[in-house]
Parts: C-alpha cells; structure tokens; sequence
C-alpha cells in the first residue's frame, strides 16, 4: 500500500477533528492539575503542591497568593545526624546544588534546633570505631566512605577528602609534584634569565664602540681651531 495515500486517508478525517477542537477551546486555558504531596504548609495548613521552576521541582502552598510559602523538596537519606542523631535529608539549594543537613535545622525549638550540614553523601554504612554514619564524596564513580567524626581514630580531615584546592602560585611548585618536575621551572627560569642578559651585554658593547667614534670626530674640529689661529698670526 502506498504510503501517501495512507497518510492523506488518515490526516483528512484527523484535520477535521483538529480544527473543531481549536474551534470549541477558542479563548480557554487548560489548567493541568498540580501534584499534591503530604507535606503540610507550616503557614495556612494546606497540603503543598509540586512546583517547577528554573532551578528543578520545588514545593509551594495551594493558597498563593494568600499564601506565599515555598520549600525545597527534601528526600531522606540513611544515616543519623552525628551531632545529634536526627534525619538526614537531601535538600536542594537556591543555585539547584544539593547539600545535606539534619531534620532539625529549622526546628522551632531552639534546644532542639541542630547547625548540621554538608556537601558529601552520607551512606548506610557505620564506622567500625565509633559507630557514627560515614559519607563519601558528592560525584559519579564509586568514592571510599570516611568518618567525620574528630573525636575518632578514623576521622579524616576535609582537606584529605579529594576536594580540589586552589592553583598554587607561579612562584611555588605544586604540593605532590615529584622533585624532577618541581626542578624543570626553575632550570627553564634560569635559561630565561641568561638569555635577557645577553642583549643586555650586547647593547653595552655597542656603547663602548661609539665612544670612539665620537672622539674621532673631535680631532678634526680641534685641527681646524689650529689651523685658524696660525693663519690669524
């Protein structure tokens, strides 16, 4: 069967049936329905909506604009707190980043309230020594799970934890750099450095040859001084 003729068979009672739709939606505005999750506004008691919006999905109340409350969708995670053994929950900045933090970072009683956040992932397993949640490093490819914990045998610092550091500066070499690399600036420095001095002792040896030129060119004035004076007497 040829293709054309199935196609134009099929379009010509679906035009049809597309202009009447346009016709009889002429001036409305289809509205999807928002998802509704069992979070609660904290303000006005309303289940929050999910939203979409420049940086991902967030939550908002129902009752805008009686209601402005906005919140990040929090997922969580395994693990407790290690400060004060609450929830860890995924959460998401103002810029799209995830970071973590504990439950109770907006708890409203401030004895129970906890400062805890941070960038690495925590995982289900535990430290061997002090029993806290151990986390890894935020990124794809498999990261080796470490403690936080500074009162831990285990703990490692943040600057151990593979997080890039600043560009040393042209004047150090970088740290971890083998001594034969760290060597080769400093050799090609001095190279630099000799090759500068040589227009330099170029340009004083162009001096010294036109010291005597000038010089040379003072003897036929002081000649023509005495030839002056002989024929005045």
């Amino acid at each position: 069967m040829d293709w054309k003729s199935l196609l134009g068979d099929f379009y010509g009672d679906f035009e049809q049936e597309l202009q009447k739709a346009e016709a009889d939606l002429d001036g409305e505005r289809i509205k999807v329905p928002d998802e509704v999750s069992d979070v609660i506004c904290p303000k006005c008691g309303r289940n929050l909506v999910y939203k979409s919006g420049r940086f991902g999905r967030f939550l908002a109340c129902p009752g805008w604009p009686e209601c402005d409350h906005t919140q990040p969708i929090v997922i969580e995670m395994p693990g407790k707190c290690p400060k004060c053994g609450g929830k860890i929950l995924k959460k998401t900045s103002k810029r799209g980043y995830a970071y973590y933090g504990c439950e109770n970072n907006s708890n409203k009683d401030e004895a129970k309230r906890c400062d805890f956040m941070t960038w690495d992932v925590p995982v289900k397993e535990t430290c061997p020594e002090c029993g806290h949640t151990l986390f890894k490093k935020s990124g794809r490819g498999f990261k080796k799970p470490f403690c936080i914990n500074p009162e831990c045998p285990n703990f490692l610092p943040e600057d151990q934890r593979g997080y890039k550091k600043k560009a040393a500066s042209a004047e150090s070499p970088a740290e971890g750099a083998p001594p034969e690399e760290e060597k080769k600036p400093a050799q090609k420095a001095a190279a630099k450095k000799t090759a500068a001095k040589k227009p330099a002792a170029k340009t004083a040896a162009a001096k010294k040859t036109a010291a005597p030129k000038k010089t040379a060119a003072k003897k036929p004035a002081a000649k023509k001084a005495a030839a002056k004076t002989k024929s005045e007497a």
